[in-house]
């Protein structure tokens, strides 16, 4: 059967349209593990996280762990091999018939942080991380908001500055080079890292709201490289500035989105 002429041309415009605007965002969302990628991370100028977060990567547990396993990763960075730190054992690891065999007074594990031992300093159960209401609230909110994961951070006697990415503002370009600038800056300072809480959806991505650490920063292509902690089904990728603080200006809840920047209390 023919197809008439003006809907033939309708559809090849509807086809170059889709193409155009899957090349926009291909090309803003760059896996890490393309040849693209790769170059990016051997040019990219700000490159120190990534080797200092890259050692303690863990993904999350599961599909709500994305806050915890971030949290995880940048603590371990910071404190498991750092003079003085004393990380408690997560017991719950292994249970005790299991050391039975091991020297009386030694533990068969390491002290290090994992994804339970740094949600016993959240008050949140884990019924509620997975969906119960919480108190005051009828609605049902999965996993963390990026308050609560400060709070965490501040349990375990971290410093934290906490930004919320503005969506009213973004189309400011000083409000744009402002934030980049802060992160830029955590980048550049050895002990301090970033974990940021955003949308997926802004990234064409499978899921909703997100939380990674954010290892590298590409300049020729104004680009932060996000270690994505749900590796089950998503690569680590580079993300444009632009594409990463529309992701991060995006509500939870009741307000936006963004990013907290993590050191050692001081």
């Amino acid at each position: 059967m023919r197809i008439k002429q003006p809907v033939s041309i309708a559809l090849i415009y509807l086809t170059c349209l889709f193409s155009a605007l899957w090349q926009s965002v291909s090309a803003e969302v760059v896996d890490w593990a393309t040849p693209i990628g790769k170059q990016r991370l051997i040019e990219a100028e700000l490159t120190q996280d990534f080797f200092n977060l890259a050692p303690h990567f863990e993904g999350q547990q599961n599909k709500v762990f994305c806050g915890a396993a971030s949290m995880t990763i940048v603590a371990n960075a910071l404190r498991v091999q750092a003079d003085g730190q004393q990380i408690p054992l997560d017991n719950s690891l292994v249970k005790t018939h299991e050391t039975a065999y091991f020297p009386d007074g030694v533990s068969p594990l390491f002290h290090r942080y994992t994804q339970t031992s740094i949600l016993a300093n959240t008050p949140l159960t884990k019924a509620q991380l997975l969906g119960e209401p919480k108190a005051n609230k009828l609605s049902r909110d999965f996993g963390l908001q990026l308050s609560e994961l400060a709070h965490i951070a501040r349990s375990l006697n971290l410093q934290v500055a906490q930004t919320f990415v503005e969506p009213a503002k973004l189309a400011q370009q000083q409000y744009h080079t402002a934030l980049k600038q802060q992160l830029l800056n955590a980048l550049n300072e050895q002990h301090q890292h970033i974990i940021i809480n955003y949308s997926r959806a802004s990234l064409s991505q499978k899921g909703a709201g997100h939380f990674s650490p954010l290892a590298a920063y590409h300049k020729d292509s104004d680009s932060f490289l996000v270690m994505d902690v749900s590796n089950t089904y998503q690569n680590w990728v580079w993300v444009s500035s632009n594409i990463l603080f529309e992701a991060m200006a995006t509500t939870d809840v009741n307000r936006s989105r963004g990013f907290i920047v993590i050191q050692e209390a001081v």
